[in-house]
């Protein structure tokens, strides 16, 4: 289960990474789970964190961008397919201070393909029952 804090809550979530939003990294609260943050706190610790980035290019500019979310999906989808039974895969990036943005580059000479990347790496934490 994927989930994400939102105030003095946990939350199950589902990704929603759409390109035509703007936040196109995003998180979406499925309903199926929740938790007081002092409750899940007292039973689960973190274990361990990961950055994951993600890039496309292309000579088309939306092809590169959703290419490249669909890049990082299939990363956070692989650790989330690795956990081992009990674990949690969070959303520890925060917004304001380390949420992660699109950005795309694309030279003024020579190739004129768009190069999509994130500003800053998605923040994934994995959480396992204390003890």
């Amino acid at each position: 289960m994927i989930i994400r804090r939102y105030g003095n809550r946990f939350h199950s979530v589902e990704l929603d990474f759409d390109p035509a939003a703007m936040t196109e990294v995003g998180f979406r609260r499925d309903g199926q789970k929740e938790w007081d943050t002092e409750e899940f706190l007292a039973a689960y610790e973190l274990v361990r964190e990961e950055d994951v980035i993600a890039e496309a290019t292309d000579v088309v500019q939306d092809t590169a961008e959703r290419t490249m979310l669909a890049s990082l999906k299939d990363k956070v989808f692989a650790i989330h397919d690795a956990l081992e039974e009990g674990q949690f895969l969070s959303i520890e990036s925060k917004v304001g201070v380390d949420y992660p943005r699109t950005r795309y580059d694309r030279p003024t000479t020579g190739d004129k393909a768009f190069t999509y990347t994130l500003d800053r790496p998605l923040r994934v934490g994995i959480w396992s029952r204390k003890g």
